[in-house]
Protein backbone atom coordinates (compact mmCIF):
# COMPACT_ATOMS: atom_id res chain seq x y z
CA UNK A 1 0.00 0.00 0.00
CA UNK A 2 1.34 3.33 -0.71
CA UNK A 3 2.26 5.53 2.18
CA UNK A 4 0.62 8.88 1.65
CA UNK A 5 1.42 12.45 3.82
CA UNK A 6 -2.56 12.38 4.18
CA UNK A 7 -4.70 10.42 6.70
CA UNK A 8 -7.50 8.41 5.21
CA UNK A 9 -9.23 10.64 7.10
CA UNK A 10 -8.38 13.40 5.62
CA UNK A 11 -9.07 12.23 2.23
CA UNK A 12 -11.78 11.18 2.36
CA UNK A 13 -13.26 14.43 4.13
CA UNK A 14 -11.15 16.36 1.25
CA UNK A 15 -13.29 14.20 -1.40
CA UNK A 16 -16.05 15.96 -0.91
CA UNK A 17 -18.28 12.99 -1.94
CA UNK A 18 -22.12 13.44 -1.66
CA UNK A 19 -22.19 9.49 0.13
CA UNK A 20 -19.68 10.68 2.72
CA UNK A 21 -21.91 9.41 5.81
CA UNK A 22 -22.23 5.85 4.31
CA UNK A 23 -18.49 6.26 3.31
CA UNK A 24 -17.32 7.19 7.01
CA UNK A 25 -20.14 4.45 8.73
CA UNK A 26 -18.66 1.40 6.17
CA UNK A 27 -15.36 2.33 6.76
CA UNK A 28 -15.73 1.90 10.90
CA UNK A 29 -17.64 -1.44 10.44
CA UNK A 30 -14.74 -2.43 8.19
CA UNK A 31 -12.81 -1.37 10.90
CA UNK A 32 -14.60 -2.58 14.11
CA UNK A 33 -14.93 -5.92 11.93
CA UNK A 34 -11.09 -6.35 10.94
CA UNK A 35 -8.96 -5.23 13.33
CA UNK A 36 -6.43 -6.72 11.86
CA UNK A 37 -6.83 -4.85 8.33
CA UNK A 38 -4.47 -2.09 7.71
CA UNK A 39 -6.29 0.71 6.36
CA UNK A 40 -4.71 2.99 3.56
CA UNK A 41 -5.18 4.59 0.77
CA UNK A 42 -4.45 2.34 -2.82
CA UNK A 43 -6.56 2.55 -6.08
CA UNK A 44 -7.29 6.34 -4.75
CA UNK A 45 -9.59 5.03 -1.86
CA UNK A 46 -9.86 3.59 1.60
CA UNK A 47 -8.31 -0.20 1.26
CA UNK A 48 -7.70 -2.82 3.51
CA UNK A 49 -4.91 -5.37 3.85
CA UNK A 50 -4.33 -8.56 5.43
CA UNK A 51 -0.45 -9.34 5.98
CA UNK A 52 0.19 -6.76 3.15
CA UNK A 53 -2.20 -7.63 0.39
CA UNK A 54 -5.09 -5.29 -0.14
CA UNK A 55 -8.49 -7.46 0.26
CA UNK A 56 -10.85 -4.88 0.39
CA UNK A 57 -11.34 -2.01 -0.92
CA UNK A 58 -14.09 1.32 -1.30
CA UNK A 59 -15.22 2.57 -5.17
CA UNK A 60 -16.93 5.98 -5.34
CA UNK A 61 -16.80 5.95 -9.02
CA UNK A 62 -20.66 6.75 -8.59
CA UNK A 63 -21.98 9.71 -6.82
CA UNK A 64 -25.14 7.43 -5.92
CA UNK A 65 -24.19 4.67 -4.14
CA UNK A 66 -20.51 3.41 -2.35
CA UNK A 67 -19.14 0.28 -3.48
CA UNK A 68 -17.09 -2.22 -1.24
CA UNK A 69 -15.35 -4.71 -3.55
CA UNK A 70 -14.06 -7.47 -2.17
CA UNK A 71 -10.98 -9.36 -4.05
CA UNK A 72 -7.97 -11.08 -3.64
CA UNK A 73 -5.77 -8.24 -3.92
CA UNK A 74 -2.72 -7.83 -6.76
CA UNK A 75 -1.41 -10.96 -5.24
CA UNK A 76 -3.76 -13.28 -5.81
CA UNK A 77 -6.09 -14.29 -9.28
CA UNK A 78 -9.14 -15.11 -10.51
CA UNK A 79 -9.73 -18.85 -11.63
CA UNK A 80 -12.42 -18.48 -13.46
CA UNK A 81 -14.54 -21.37 -11.95
CA UNK A 82 -18.01 -19.39 -12.63
CA UNK A 83 -18.43 -20.81 -8.80
CA UNK A 84 -18.46 -18.15 -6.10
CA UNK A 85 -15.89 -18.30 -3.68
CA UNK A 86 -18.84 -19.08 -0.81
CA UNK A 87 -22.38 -19.34 -0.83
CA UNK A 88 -23.73 -15.18 0.30
CA UNK A 89 -26.46 -16.07 2.61
CA UNK A 90 -27.40 -12.46 3.00
CA UNK A 91 -28.04 -12.11 -0.50
CA UNK A 92 -26.07 -8.91 -0.25
CA UNK A 93 -23.24 -10.24 -2.81
CA UNK A 94 -22.91 -9.48 -6.57
CA UNK A 95 -20.47 -11.81 -7.88
CA UNK A 96 -18.08 -10.01 -10.67
CA UNK A 97 -16.15 -12.95 -10.43
CA UNK A 98 -15.14 -16.43 -8.69
CA UNK A 99 -13.41 -14.43 -5.89
CA UNK A 100 -14.59 -10.92 -6.75
CA UNK A 101 -17.52 -9.34 -5.06
CA UNK A 102 -19.61 -6.22 -4.66
CA UNK A 103 -22.18 -4.37 -1.87
CA UNK A 104 -23.77 -1.99 -3.21
CA UNK A 105 -24.78 0.84 -0.81
CA UNK A 106 -27.32 3.89 -1.69
CA UNK A 107 -28.70 4.74 1.76
CA UNK A 108 -27.30 5.47 5.28
CA UNK A 109 -30.62 3.22 6.54
CA UNK A 110 -29.56 0.79 4.61
CA UNK A 111 -25.91 0.57 5.44
CA UNK A 112 -27.49 0.65 9.30
CA UNK A 113 -30.22 -1.92 8.48
CA UNK A 114 -27.69 -4.74 6.92
CA UNK A 115 -25.13 -3.47 9.32
CA UNK A 116 -24.89 -7.20 10.58
CA UNK A 117 -24.76 -8.82 7.22
CA UNK A 118 -21.81 -6.82 6.33
CA UNK A 119 -19.70 -7.39 9.50
CA UNK A 120 -20.68 -11.11 8.40
CA UNK A 121 -19.31 -10.97 4.95
CA UNK A 122 -15.90 -9.29 5.91
CA UNK A 123 -15.40 -12.00 8.32
CA UNK A 124 -15.91 -14.61 6.18
CA UNK A 125 -14.03 -12.52 3.58
CA UNK A 126 -10.64 -12.22 6.01
CA UNK A 127 -11.70 -15.84 6.59
CA UNK A 128 -10.83 -17.22 2.87
CA UNK A 129 -8.14 -14.37 2.58
CA UNK A 130 -5.95 -15.96 5.65
CA UNK A 131 -6.24 -19.35 3.91
CA UNK A 132 -5.01 -18.11 0.29
CA UNK A 133 -8.69 -17.95 -1.02
CA UNK A 134 -9.00 -21.50 -0.93
CA UNK A 135 -12.88 -22.85 -1.42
Amino acid sequence: MKKNNESVDEFVLNMNHPQIEIIQLVREIIKQTGDNLLEGIKWNAPSYSLNGNDIITLNFHSKEYVTIVFHTGPKGKDTHTKRPLFIDETGLLEWQADKRAVIKLQTLSQVEKDQDNIKKIIRLWIEKASNSFEY
